[in-house]
């Protein structure tokens, strides 16, 4: 079995005291949500929360404290032998110590009479304004003379640890527990790996299946039925199934056509394994009798894809990755005469955008697309071992795109295919190479 020993979390709260010498952090997990009436919706716990604590209850808020010796608080619904019988057990107050090994556990309730007194011994509050209401106004509340609030950008974050502002500043400690998670431990890789293991089996079922007499959400749910079979209780995102010309729509959802007139069938689906996600893109062809020039475009397709991915090692940047995969696919819609400028040209005007219109990467982690940085300090972020990412190129070709004859045959086309890459000492692994392509 593997998981994320207790060790592990408390080693990931320690980390963040490379970026905070004195302070108090405020994490707040997520809520419960009402679905309809009285059905909320599946708890799924907030990740940054998640990635500090492994507590998966609803309505808790974290606390840690930097004096600069660790303190770790929890506040937390106490137990209850009532929400026992009706909904499952909970830890409780002292469960959040016992298990979850918090300094000090209080209930949720009392957050309002103890969060200001803990409050009042620091100048610098870590916590991201509009992540929960109590709190924000807890802080507001309390201190009547001006807050400092600082924030990251996404994408972009400024994770500078010095920030003795002399006054009371709120400072938004996303950014720094998102460059922690960038690196994935041993742990980390191995629930990822099993995430992607599970996904290959609805993949490559699909493929040996597949004809078409099958509608888009036939295939939705065979391979939704092979995740939750080998362990996925949850998609890392909603499934994409998408034939013919729907594949041209990015994050078409709706998987309910018939593929009795579709070439190809782009699936991008993954399945989430102990919090952790895959993300798989494959292009499949449906029809046993594809135009030559459909086909071409797929190979270009994959012939970016793969040399993006044999680019990947240390020191690189996911710029760099994606340059790879562009030049190839800049060439390629030379090749099949979408485009006739000069590579410069094509490049400044964006010339590309109509076909390819997306980039070629993304942090791959508790999330799907992770929240960790691009750039740090406006610098791109280098490549080291431990960081895993997607490499996804493709070829998109609407009713909104310009054909000629030549072309012509290649309206509603939309290719893509995606595979989840490791980064090692020596250079990369493709995770996800056993999936048939």
């Amino acid at each position: 079995m593997i998981n994320i020993s207790q060790n592990e979390f408390s080693k990931r709260r320690n980390q963040l005291s490379k970026y905070i010498d004195n302070g108090i952090l405020i994490l707040p997990g997520n809520k419960s949500f009402v679905r309809n009436h009285d059905v909320n919706y599946d708890f799924r716990q907030n990740s940054d929360f998640w990635y500090l604590s492994g507590f998966n209850e609803p309505n808790s808020i974290l606390i840690i404290l930097f004096k600069p010796e660790i303190e770790y608080i929890m506040f937390v619904e106490p137990y209850d032998v009532h929400h026992h019988i009706w909904e499952g057990y909970r830890a409780g107050i002292e469960g959040a110590k016992n298990t979850f090994k918090a300094n000090k556990s209080y209930p949720i309730s009392e957050i309002q009479n103890i969060l200001p007194e803990i409050m009042s011994e620091y100048d610098d509050i870590y916590y991201r304004i509009g992540s929960d209401d109590i709190v924000d106004e807890i802080i507001t509340s309390f201190y009547s003379t001006q807050l400092r609030q600082v924030t990251g950008k996404r994408g972009n974050y400024n994770i500078n640890s010095n920030l003795n502002h002399g006054s009371v500043s709120i400072i938004d400690p996303i950014p720094f527990i998102s460059n922690l998670r960038m690196i994935k431990s041993e742990n980390e890789i191995k629930l990822i790996d099993e995430a992607i293991n599970i996904t290959s089996k609805g993949f490559n079922h699909i493929h040996s299946i597949l004809d078409t007499s099958m509608t888009e959400y036939d295939v939705q749910v065979e391979i939704e039925y092979l995740f939750r079979k080998n362990g996925s209780r949850y998609n890392a995102y909603p499934s994409i199934v998408a034939g013919g010309k729907n594949a041209c729509v990015l994050h078409y959802i709706d998987n309910n056509q018939n593929l009795n007139k579709a070439d190809f069938l782009l699936i991008d689906a993954g399945a989430e394994f102990e919090y952790y996600a895959s993300d798989i893109t494959r292009t499949y062809k449906v029809s046993k009798d594809i135009h030559s020039l459909k086909l071409e475009a797929y190979n270009i397709v994959l012939d970016a894809q793969q040399n993006a991915i044999k680019s990947v090692r240390p020191g690189k940047t996911l710029k760099d990755i994606h340059k790879t995969a562009l030049d190839i696919l800049i060439d390629g819609l030379k090749d099949l005469k979408f485009l006739d400028a000069s590579y410069q040209d094509i490049i400044e005007n964006n010339l590309y955008s109509e076909y390819y219109m997306h980039g070629t990467s993304h942090w791959l982690g508790l999330d799907v697309h992770d929240s960790s940085p691009y750039t740090i300090n406006k610098a791109d972020v280098i490549l080291e071992p431990g960081m895993i990412f997607t490499v996804e190129p493709g070829l998109y070709f609407s009713s909104r795109s310009s054909f000629t004859t030549h072309n012509k045959n290649l309206e509603g086309t939309g290719i893509r295919i995606e595979d989840n890459i490791l980064v090692t000492k020596d250079g990369y692994r493709n995770m996800s190479d056993q999936i048939k392509y």
